[in-house]
């Protein structure tokens, strides 16, 4: 599997792929893209678009832009540094073949201290990898659980943490 390149995710980007709605060339990194923060849920409350996320947390962020993942390539979430060393541990799963949508991204706040966040930041790091050939089942045909998301999504089919 080859990791996409800036000039790669440009390409794709200009053809209507990988992501779809609201990129920035600002948050274009030589081997990635950074996500940005649309909106933050904490437990018991409605989405926000800035949050001072008190210690011992767990939170969600939905992000701006709308993924369109092509059947040939995988992402692959990392967290931002600068918000591991803040404290902020982040669960993140594959984006698969075929999804599209905005993303839910879970984290919890295991420092000492409130963590205050906004809408627009950049808060993880996806990188894009190409499979050795086009799935047989992209992500819809598999479960398509989020499919065609918008905003944060915590429930499954049956099933909200947060309730």
């Amino acid at each position: 599997m080859a990791i996409y390149s800036d000039r790669k995710l440009m390409d794709l980007v200009d053809r209507g792929m990988i992501i779809s709605e609201n990129f920035s060339k600002d948050s274009l990194t030589p081997n990635g893209y950074d996500l940005r923060i649309d909106l933050i849920r904490l437990p018991g409350m409605d989405d926000l678009a800035e949050a001072e996320i008190p210690p011992m947390t767990f939170f969600h962020v939905s992000t701006l832009e709308f993924i369109n993942m092509p059947g040939d390539a995988i992402g692959e979430i990392w967290i931002r540094s600068t918000y591991a060393r803040k404290g902020l541990i982040a669960s993140f799963g594959a984006v698969d073949s075929g999804f599209h949508g905005n993303l839910t991204l879970s984290f919890f706040n295991a420092s000492q201290s409130y963590i205050a966040l906004t809408r627009g930041e950049r808060i993880a790091q996806i990188i894009f990898h190409s499979t050795d050939q086009e799935v047989e089942k992209k992500y819809m045909e598999r479960s398509g659980n989020y499919q065609d998301s918008r905003g944060i999504i915590t429930e499954s089919k049956n099933h909200d943490i947060f309730q």
